[in-house]
C-alpha cells in the first residue's frame, strides 16, 4: 500500500457533466491501444487502474494482444459530482501482480484528474520493473487542470465526467466534442 499526498486542484466549471457513451469510450481505448504499436520497449502488458480503468485497460490489452492486470487505487471520497480529489492516494498491489515486469507497462485509468494516481501507481510498480523497462500512462480523459498530464490521452475536459461503468448521471449532460486525435505529452 503506498499513500501519495499531491496538491494539484481539478478544474470545473460546473455547466453539466460529461456523459461518454460505452461505444466513446472504447473508441478512445482503441486509438490509445493504436498509438502504442511499435513503442519500445514493445508493450508487454497493460495494467488497469480499479476501478474505472479496468474496462478500458481490457480492451486495450485485448488490442494489443497482451496480458492484462489490474492494481486498486483511490482518493475520491466518494462518486458526488465536482468533487476535488483530496491528493492522497491509496494503492493497493495485489499477490496476483508479477514480481518482474520487462518491456513497456502501459497503465491505464479513466481520468488523469490531477495525475496522482499515475504518480502513485507508477510509484508502487517501479521497483518491479526490469533494467530498460518503462511505464507508459494512458487515460481516456485528462481534466484541464492536470498538471502532469498521462503520456496518452484521447479528451481533455474542464468538467466533471461520467464514466457509463458508472451509476448513470440522471440530469443533463454534455457531448463531447468528436475524437480527431490522441493526444501525447
Amino acid at each position: 500500500m503506498t499513500d501519495t499526498p499531491y496538491a494539484a486542484r481539478r478544474v470545473f466549471v460546473q455547466r453539466v457533466p460529461f456523459a461518454p457513451t460505452r461505444y466513446q469510450c472504447f473508441d478512445a481505448a482503441r486509438l490509445i491501444a493504436e498509438s502504442v504499436v511499435g513503442a519500445e520497449p514493445e508493450v508487454s502488458c497493460v495494467i488497469g487502474i480499479a476501478s474505472g480503468g479496468i474496462e478500458p485497460a481490457r480492451l486495450m490489452a485485448n488490442y494489443l494482444k497482451v496480458p492484462f492486470h489490474s492494481v486498486r487505487a483511490k482518493h475520491n471520497k466518494g462518486d458526488a459530482l465536482w468533487q476535488q480529489a483530496t491528493g492522497n492516494v491509496e494503492v493497493l498491489v495485489d499477490g496476483t501482480l508479477p514480481d518482474r515486469f520487462a518491456g513497456t507497462v502501459l497503465l491505464v485509468d479513466d481520468i488523469a484528474g490531477t495525475g496522482a494516481t499515475f504518480s502513485a501507481v507508477t510509484a508502487a510498480l517501479s521497483r518491479r520493473l526490469d533494467g530498460g523497462s518503462a511505464i507508459m500512462s494512458a487515460a481516456l480523459f485528462r481534466n484541464r487542470g492536470c498538471p502532469q498530464p498521462p503520456d496518452r490521452w484521447a479528451w481533455t475536459v474542464d468538467d466533471w465526467v461520467v464514466f457509463p461503468w458508472e451509476t448513470p448521471h440522471r440530469g443533463p449532460t454534455q457531448p463531447l466534442p468528436p475524437l480527431r486525435r490522441v493526444r501525447t505529452r
